[in-house]
């Protein structure tokens, strides 16, 4: 379990700390989260989940982007999630907050099936990661459909066995990975078909 602690900056704003390191500017967290804000372009869906809550400028940044996007954000260090409600109360009925210690907890959660079906914009905010970054990046993997489990959840109506997927565990999947699976599967040639191309479209 992480420690957490908080501080207040210049501007009498709570920065979190994870183990002493800080999980936002110290300078100008606001200035940090506009900037991540205006990189992301477009969002292709009305549901967004961000993996890590940090000192949640960045969440408060996207929120105040688009009135209309539905916030969930996910992490394990459920310290933070007092703190980040206190600080901008104004967030209350916007965002969600999914507190996941493992990834066995984040693929029981309700909130998986809803990314599916909702087709969430999956987005992560590294700087807030602090200590929790191999974790986190595992969470997003998972979320993004790029971790081996993930993909077996996808593609569970089609029956196919997944499991050489499981000797590439320790980098995100694509297309290019998935489909030497699909070849050897026993599934029909029009669904073969659509891999094909989807990977022919990545290359």
């Amino acid at each position: 379990m992480s420690q957490i602690t908080f501080s207040e900056n210049h501007e009498s704003s709570l920065i979190a700390f994870d183990e002493g390191q800080a999980l936002a500017s110290l300078q100008d967290p606001r200035a940090e989260a506009l900037k991540w804000v205006y990189s992301l372009g477009a969002f292709p869906s009305n549901h967004v989940v961000i993996v890590g809550l940090g000192s949640g400028f960045h969440v408060s940044a996207l929120a105040d982007l688009d009135a209309d996007v539905r916030i969930t954000v996910v992490d394990s260090r459920s310290a933070l999630v007092p703190v980040f409600r206190s600080q901008f109360p104004e967030l209350t009925d916007r965002v969600n907050i999914l507190i996941a210690e493992n990834t066995q907890d984040l693929l029981k959660s309700d909130l998986y099936g809803d990314i599916v079906k909702d087709r969430a914009y999956v987005l992560s905010f590294r700087e807030c990661w602090g200590t929790q970054m191999n974790l986190f990046s595992d969470f997003f993997a998972h979320l993004t459909g790029r971790a081996p489990e993930a993909v077996k959840y996808h593609f569970q109506e089609f029956e196919i066995n997944m499991k050489a997927l499981y000797f590439k565990n320790d980098q995100l999947l694509s297309i290019k990975d998935i489909l030497p699976v699909v070849e050897a599967s026993s599934i029909s040639e029009e669904k073969k078909q659509i891999f094909r191309t989807l990977g022919e479209l990545v290359t």
